[in-house]
């Protein structure tokens, strides 16, 4: 995916602000001297509610930092104008797949005021947030125990030998949970990222550490805080600086699928599919005729299959034919039936389609050894879209 993994309705959505004043609210009001009383406890459920209320109120403005990043991060251009132009009645779609049954059950203890505040803290994503503007921090180790640290790094390596584009300036960074009970990071996050003044950004950053300082919330560990991934052209911020091309690796989505037993492909699959959007981004392969939900299918779709392709060449990956079911597997389970969002990927079925068509590429293959050109596999795929979307009856 170009932005996120999150089954919900928007695959990013950075919902930012400007300067708010200080507020006598009561989640606030128990930032000064008691929340390190707290520390260990969390809030209680009155004061949970609360503080998901307040946060609300953080979508009220636009500081700079954050619009100009979430421009950037709107790559496909799409706004918020969706024609609907796909029929859902002639496709077979259910989102219900594993691994979405996976990441609602890791929440099966959560109050409801519980998953109010986890939606508002998801929204505003501070996690997302500061590892995007501040890379240099996020460290370099892969999964909540570094566990896929090796895969990651050792597949980012071989594809940027794998295609013809520039990959010397692409970062990869990862995302992990643990920031939200940093107090440290998410004062900046609020602060610069959001515009808020350093003493209300001091008191919102003690309130969440402290919500999430929680067993239930794994500690900032949860995987519905970083079912994610990536990829992200950069820009610069005028007053803040440059944000690299990036990369983002979250820890909840290679956990969904290590836990569905796809452990030794996840991290291969999702960063192929990511890396192929950055393959998009300097070959202007996201110009298209199409319009709205069907040119984000199309974006997505050529992703799966630049990444199968890798996965299955000879000088890519060269996974044998067990792993190539697993790894389309995982395509298959990140698939949508938002047929009227600006974000649909593509049903299950569409994805697993298009990875088996990336797969049959190489694997059929006269010259094993030869790599295509990127363009021209790009060229191949838009002559068989039509056929990977056709309705499913």
């Amino acid at each position: 995916m170009k932005k996120s993994l999150a089954a919900s309705a928007t695959l990013l959505t950075l919902a930012l602000t400007g300067g708010l004043a200080a507020t006598s609210s009561p989640a606030l009001a128990t930032a000064a001297g008691t929340s390190q009383a707290r520390a260990t406890s969390g809030l209680t459920p009155a004061e949970t509610k609360a503080l998901a209320a307040e946060l609300k109120t953080l979508t009220a403005g636009t500081s700079t930092v954050a619009a100009q990043l979430k421009t950037s991060l709107d790559l496909d251009g799409l706004g918020g104008a969706v024609d609907e132009v796909i029929d859902p009645s002639a496709y077979s779609c259910n989102a219900a797949t594993p691994v979405r049954t996976w990441l609602n059950a890791q929440s099966a203890d959560w109050t409801p005021e519980d998953r109010d505040l986890a939606a508002v803290i998801r929204s505003l994503d501070p996690v997302l947030n500061d590892a995007v503007l501040w890379p240099q921090d996020a460290g370099s180790s892969y999964g909540v125990s570094g566990e896929f640290t090796r895969p990651v790094t050792h597949t980012f390596r071989d594809l940027g030998r794998f295609w013809d584009i520039d990959s010397t300036a692409i970062r990869l960074t990862p995302l992990h949970g643990a920031m939200l009970t940093d107090r440290a990071k998410l004062f900046r996050v609020f602060n610069v990222g959001y515009g808020l003044p350093a003493s209300i950004a001091t008191a919102w950053a003690d309130e969440v550490a402290t919500a999430m300082n929680q067993p239930k919330f794994r500690f900032g560990n949860h995987p519905y805080f970083t079912f994610n991934a990536f990829a992200f052209q950069g820009l610069t911020i005028p007053g803040f600086g440059v944000v690299p091309p990036q990369i983002v690796m979250g820890d909840g989505v290679l956990a969904g699928f290590q836990a569905l037993g796809f452990a030794d492909v996840t991290a291969q699959a999702v960063l192929a599919h990511e890396y192929g959007h950055h393959v998009q981004f300097q070959r202007d392969l996201f110009r298209t005729t199409l319009t709205g939900p069907e040119a984000t299918r199309r974006t997505e779709l050529m992703a799966d299959a630049f990444g199968a392709y890798f996965l299955t060449h000879a000088r890519g990956d060269a996974l044998q034919a067990k792993r190539i079911q697993e790894f389309n597997q995982v395509f298959f389970q990140l698939g949508d039936c938002g047929f009227t969002s600006a974000n649909h990927h593509g049903t299950p079925n569409q994805r697993l389609r298009s990875a088996a068509w990336g797969y049959s590429v190489a694997a059929n293959a006269a010259n094993q050894g030869h790599v295509l050109p990127s363009l021209t596999f790009a060229s191949l795929f838009d002559q068989k879209l039509p056929e990977l979307v056709a309705p499913d009856a």
